[in-house]
């Protein structure tokens, strides 16, 4: 088929998505007027239709079932972390180059651009939403699917992971590295470092056991989230439409930060932080990481 036939087709899958899930799903759900929900679909055509016929036509997604059906969730389920992606690509665009023959990328759904400074200071690759920068990592391409499993709240659970985790740190007056050690215990991090671990003999696919172990702590961390989030207007929409408001909010937070608690007792995830660990455990068998 040609690229550009495909590019039409996912444009097309947008664009009814969009004005689908704008009219007959969000405008009720939030209770808009037909006319700000008509608008707001027609905008949200525009944009991933332009995104479905950029993907399609530069063959950035295989054109397989399994890729198509990532497409539709990155264009409705997940539309809030593939628009945070198409403002990160911007900067991917600058500073790197489009890839459209790495295979892996191609076939779990992932707009790559390489070169090293298409990644944040500091990383071998960063990725927001659909698209990675820098170099292909399995680490980052768990990310993605982060974001099609929790589509809105995966970044309410991965901030308020990782504010949780800083504050624990704080009031037990650990400064040390205080960011990295709150990132290696954030628990999308956690899931990522853990099912893709560095140096693994088969860098095409994630280890299973973590991968359930972890994808069960932010399911539970995305629980206190959306408990936290019911009682609030629009915002909390779809968490009050599953019943959640007949739970305190406050129970939602007791989860967050009883969890964030119990998770400052291990190691950091990152590799930094283990590094550090085993170190400091072998100068002294009673440090504490």
């Amino acid at each position: 088929m040609p690229p550009i036939a495909k590019g039409l087709i996912l444009a097309g899958i947008a664009v009814v998505l969009q004005l689908v899930m704008e009219l007959f799903l969000i405008r009720p759900l939030i209770g808009m007027s037909w006319g700000a929900a008509a608008g707001l679909g027609i905008a949200g055509a525009v944009v991933f239709g332009l995104y479905g016929f950029f993907v399609g036509w530069k063959e950035a997604y295989d054109f397989a079932p399994r890729t198509i059906w990532a497409f539709i969730l990155d264009v409705s389920w997940s539309a809030i972390n593939t628009t945070v992606g198409l403002v990160w690509m911007i900067w991917c665009a600058i500073r790197g180059t489009f890839d459209n023959t790495t295979a892996e990328a191609k076939r779990r759904g992932v707009v790559l651009f390489l070169g090293k400074d298409a990644a944040l200071p500091g990383a071998d690759a960063s990725t927001l939403g659909t698209v990675m920068g820098g170099s292909w990592m399995l680490h980052e391409a768990v990310h993605v699917q982060q974001a099609r499993i929790f589509g809105p709240l995966y970044w309410p659970v991965y901030l308020l992971s990782y504010f949780t985790a800083l504050i624990a740190r704080a009031v037990t007056f650990r400064f040390h590295r205080i960011h990295w050690q709150a990132y290696g215990r954030v628990v999308m991090e956690d899931w990522a470092y853990n099912s893709a671990p560095d140096g693994k003999a088969d860098p095409t696919s994630v280890d299973v056991g973590p991968t359930i172990l972890w994808l069960a702590m932010a399911l539970i961390n995305a629980f206190g989230v959306a408990v936290l989030l019911a009682p609030i207007p629009g915002v909390g929409a779809l968490p009050a439409a599953l019943g959640l408001t007949i739970i305190p909010w406050w129970i939602g937070l007791i989860v967050i930060v009883v969890y964030a608690a119990v998770r400052a007792f291990f190691v950091a995830s990152d590799p930094d932080s283990k590094a550090e660990a085993v170190a400091a455990a072998a100068a002294s068998p009673s440090a504490f990481a």
